[in-house]
């Protein structure tokens, strides 16, 4: 795995958030963080991450929006949803623009890993 990679990680749970931060700096020396999705597109817009990982509900703005939004700017970014539910609806739709990799909650480390090195091969 390429620890240079640039990750955003947004979520809106400050306990799931502050436990996937400590795992991810393990393996990534380039994560910033993101509340919702407001705030991760505007972190986006600062500096366009290669990897994106949010959650799919949150407030402000969702997740499927804000990846809407990113991929509207970049095309290249590659995107991985978590999600609390069976969340079909959002996942045809996001599979509609591109995104088909996502991970159930509560995560398992070794599945959001395989997701990532499929992705960015």
């Amino acid at each position: 795995m390429n620890k240079t990679l640039n990750v955003l990680y947004v979520e809106d749970d400050k306990d799931i958030r502050e436990e996937m931060v400590e795992i991810l700096e393990l393996y990534f020396d380039n994560l910033d963080t993101a509340t919702n999705g407001k705030e991760g597109l505007e972190k986006c817009k600062n500096s366009m991450p290669e990897l994106v990982i949010t959650d799919i509900q949150m407030p402000l703005m969702d997740g499927l929006t804000m990846s809407k939004e990113i991929l509207a700017i970049d095309s290249n970014v590659k995107i991985i949803l978590t999600t609390a539910f069976t969340e079909q609806s959002y996942l045809e739709e996001a599979q509609k623009f591109g995104i088909t990799d996502y991970v159930n909650k509560p995560i398992s480390i070794n599945k959001l890993f395989e997701k990532i090195e499929s992705i960015m091969n």
